[in-house]
Order: C-alpha cells, then sequence, then structure tokens
C-alpha cells in the first residue's frame, strides 16, 4: 500500500507542478504586482493602492467598461437565441445534418487572423458586400466598424462575435436538446402540441441547464474579448481608437507595450471582480428558470 501511494503522488506531481506554476503563482505574483510600479527590467517598487487609484480614475478605463458592457448586452443574448434556434432546427428529421452542423461549427476553428481580414471586406464602406447587398435593395451605405459612432462600432463587432462562438454554443444546446425523451414529445403531439408550444413548454425547459451554461460562458467570453478587437482593428496603438476600447485592449498595452505592469494587474483584477460579479447574478437567479428534474 505504501508502494502505491508513493506512485501516486509520482504520477499526479506533473498536474500538482502545473497547478502551481501556471494558476497559482500567477494570481499571487498578479496581486502583487497590482500594488507596485514594475517595468519587467527593474525591480518592483511598492506604490500602494496608487496603481487601483490610477485605474479608477482613467476615463479610458470606464470607456472601455461601457463598450465591454454593451458588447455583452448584445453577444451574450443574440448568441444564446441564435444556437438555440440552429440547434432545434439542426435536431429536426432533416437531410444531411452532419453537413450543416459542420457549416455552423466551422467558424469556431477559423483563426481570427483569417476572419478578421474577411469581415474587415466585407465592412467595407465602398466595396464591402454587406453595403453592396443594403444598396441593392435601395438603402443606404453604412459605415460599420470604421464609424465615429461607437455603439455602430461596438454593436457592429459583437454581431462578429456571435457569427465565430454561435457554433460552439450550438454543440452544447444540441447535446442537451438530444436528451429530450422523444416520447414526451409523441405524447404531446397526441394531446394537440404544436411544434411551437412543443418547443417552449418541453424542449426548452428541458434544455434550460444547457441554455443557462452557454449564457455563462458567453458573458464571460464577452467580457473578455479581445481577440475579435484585434482581428479586426489590427493594431492597438494606431488601429483602435479610445472610444472603441476594451478592457483586456487596455491591459495588454498597459503590460506588453507600455511596460506598466502594475496597472495592467489592477485593471486585470477589476475586471475579474465584475466578471465575477456577473456571475454571480446569473447565479442568483439560476432556481427561478433553470430546471434540472
Amino acid at each position: 500500500m505504501q508502494k502505491q501511494g508513493y506512485w501516486g503522488y509520482i504520477f499526479t506531481l506533473p498536474f500538482v507542478i502545473q497547478i502551481v506554476v501556471f494558476l497559482l503563482f500567477p494570481i499571487v505574483f498578479s496581486t502583487y504586482i497590482s500594488f507596485t510600479e514594475w517595468d519587467l527590467f527593474n525591480p518592483p517598487q511598492w506604490v500602494g493602492l496608487d496603481n487601483w487609484i490610477g485605474v479608477l480614475n482613467k476615463r479610458e478605463f470606464w470607456v472601455a467598461l461601457r463598450n465591454v458592457f454593451v458588447f455583452a448586452l448584445i453577444f451574450v443574448p443574440v448568441q444564446t437565441a441564435f444556437a438555440f434556434l440552429v440547434a432545434f432546427m439542426l435536431n429536426q428529421g432533416i437531410r444531411a445534418k452532419g453537413l450543416f452542423r459542420l457549416f455552423y461549427f466551422l467558424p469556431v476553428v477559423t483563426p481570427w487572423i483569417a476572419g478578421g481580414v474577411v469581415w474587415v471586406w466585407m465592412f467595407n464602406y465602398q466595396y464591402g458586400v454587406i453595403n453592396w447587398a443594403l444598396e441593392s435593395i435601395g438603402l443606404a451605405a453604412i459605415r460599420w466598424i470604421d464609424s465615429s459612432n461607437w455603439l455602430m462600432v461596438i454593436s457592429s463587432i459583437a454581431l462578429v462575435q456571435v457569427w465565430k462562438g454561435a457554433g460552439q454554443s450550438m454543440i452544447l444546446i444540441l447535446a442537451g436538446m438530444q436528451n429530450v425523451p422523444q416520447e414526451v414529445l409523441e405524447a404531446a403531439q397526441i394531446d394537440g402540441a404544436n411544434g411551437w408550444k412543443q418547443l417552449t413548454k418541453i424542449v426548452f425547459p428541458m434544455v434550460t441547464p444547457m441554455v443557462y451554461l452557454v449564457m455563462i460562458l458567453s458573458t464571460i467570453s464577452a467580457f473578455q474579448a479581445f481577440d475579435v478587437f484585434l482581428g479586426l482593428f489590427g493594431s492597438i496603438t494606431t488601429g483602435i481608437p479610445e472610444r472603441n476600447m476594451v478592457p483586456n485592449l487596455l491591459i495588454y498595452r498597459d503590460a506588453f507595450l507600455l511596460f506598466k505592469m502594475g496597472p495592467a494587474s489592477a485593471a486585470a483584477w477589476l475586471l475579474f471582480v465584475i466578471i465575477l460579479a456577473f456571475t454571480l447574478f446569473q447565479k442568483y437567479f439560476e432556481k427561478r428558470w433553470v430546471h434540472y428534474d
């Protein structure tokens, strides 16, 4: 027994080292750095709460928070509803379901470099296919990601993020729908329930755990938005104006372009607190609409 226990510790040691090096140490070290002034090259200098106060007094930080709040308010419900609708359609008895699932999931595995180039071209004011479609039906062309209106820009980017992430959410919801007993749907159909009633009264309540999971993951993804903005704008220093910034872009810029690790760590922890608060807020309402039975 002692020998078996010894080998157990040996085999779990790589996992323990990974947790300590890549999780616990960064958490502790970033907390410490948030109270210091450090440029990666010289020893950290303790400054107390100056970084936290400085971040909270920055106008661009609050602008970034406003942008990411709006981004989440658009992205989370639109992606959840779209993924639910697609999952419901793909759960029906249609031909080539596997091919359709592949098409909807393909954006998930598409690199943001390629996806960003395509969407920048589609959003182009003069030559973009979206504005061409609008003009072909008599509507005026719209400036999407190059608009001076920050709300238009954030909304456009949120829809691109829906394109990117809806496939993964669709897979999760589809997995829940496939666990709905067919006998229950057949009994409801015999009792006169049409497709809409089956969807709203049977299917949706039974897949609410998966819908809730998708909303949680989408909320976290929204507040951590980074690659979608970088993929569409191309450069933090020259391509993204302050009115279109989000917190992760500011954190990356301060940490790895300006070498202000203290303010970047403080902003990262503030973002973590906001994400945690929103997650707990969603958790509070979980029992009111999520059915696990």
